[in-house]
């Protein structure tokens, strides 16, 4: 696989590299991470958009895992050589490049869903200058983020038409509660690397929590300031909880972001709704 141990793209970009530089790419780098997607996600999930936002969910976090079963299937080396600047220490393989991945499925499903033309040339753009930010730190080859992309569209693509299938029929309570299980405990299983359990945990937390939602009648609305910035600091406080108990078996690293997004998808509506109706409650006279 001679084709992805070619450095001199990588070298030539770095070439005119300065501390200032450094920091714009890293801050690219930040699109295609997975704070900058929880952080869009829960934004929307909160504003009234359930659906759009599971959806693109589901859209990123499957095409997600399946970067990460790719990466463990080829277990291509990170780019190495002599003058190569290393500005970050990736966990995984490199190929495909998962943020070129996801940046891409995130965008153009986005665009595919909403019709927006300006949402594809915005996804082009911001897939290009996430792809450029990994080569320029020296964690990828051309290779790596040219496939992550192109995947990553097909995902776009292909999710933004299964989403707009019609459903008729409901399916029965128990037996959606039997299905994700049965998906969380498949996905928990195969995953390869610790990133694919954050992934599956995540992916599982987010559909449990979506279906409660809906099965508990829980209104779709949008959350005011106050409330929403009480749910990130929450939401905060609960991630750094979890990474600060020093326990490192891929079971806990599941459950803590199963936890996450259960709490942001029905936890935390479900406790707002119920103090909202409370205060209307006790208004009344």
């Amino acid at each position: 696989m001679v084709g992805f141990r070619n450095l001199d793209l990588l070298l030539a970009l770095q070439r005119g590299g300065t501390p200032f530089l450094d920091s714009v790419m890293r801050g690219l780098s930040f699109l295609g991470s997975e704070f900058f997607y929880f952080a869009v996600l829960v934004f929307l999930y909160w504003s009234g958009k359930r659906k759009l936002a599971i959806s693109l969910a589901c859209t990123v976090l499957v095409s997600l895992y399946v970067s990460f079963l790719l990466k463990d299937l080829f277990q291509v080396p990170r780019p190495s050589g002599v003058g190569l600047r290393i500005l970050e220490t990736p966990e995984d393989f490199s190929f495909p490049s998962g943020h070129a991945q996801s940046t891409a499925a995130f965008w153009f499903f986005l665009a595919f869903s909403l019709g927006k033309t300006p949402l594809f040339i915005l996804g082009g753009v911001l897939v290009a200058l996430v792809a450029l930010s990994r080569l320029y730190l020296g964690v990828h080859y051309l290779e790596d983020v040219l496939f992550g992309a192109l995947l990553g569209f097909g995902f776009a693509l292909g999710f933004s038409r299964v989403f707009r299938i019609p459903v008729r029929r409901s399916i029965p309570f128990p037996l959606a509660l039997a299905f994700l299980g049965s998906g969380s405990v498949v996905l928990f299983s195969g995953a390869p690397s610790p990133l694919a359990v954050k992934t599956a945990g995540s992916l599982s937390g987010a559909l449990f929590g979506y279906t409660l939602a809906l099965w508990s009648g829980l209104e779709e609305k949008r959350v005011p300031l106050a409330t929403f910035l009480l749910g990130v600091g929450t939401l905060v406080l609960c991630y750094l909880g979890g990474k600060a108990v020093p326990v490192e078996h891929k079971l806990w690293l599941w459950g803590r972001y199963f936890a996450l997004t259960l709490y942001a998808t029905f936890l935390f509506p479900l406790c707002i709704s119920r103090y909202g109706a409370r205060r209307h409650t006790e208004s009344l006279p």
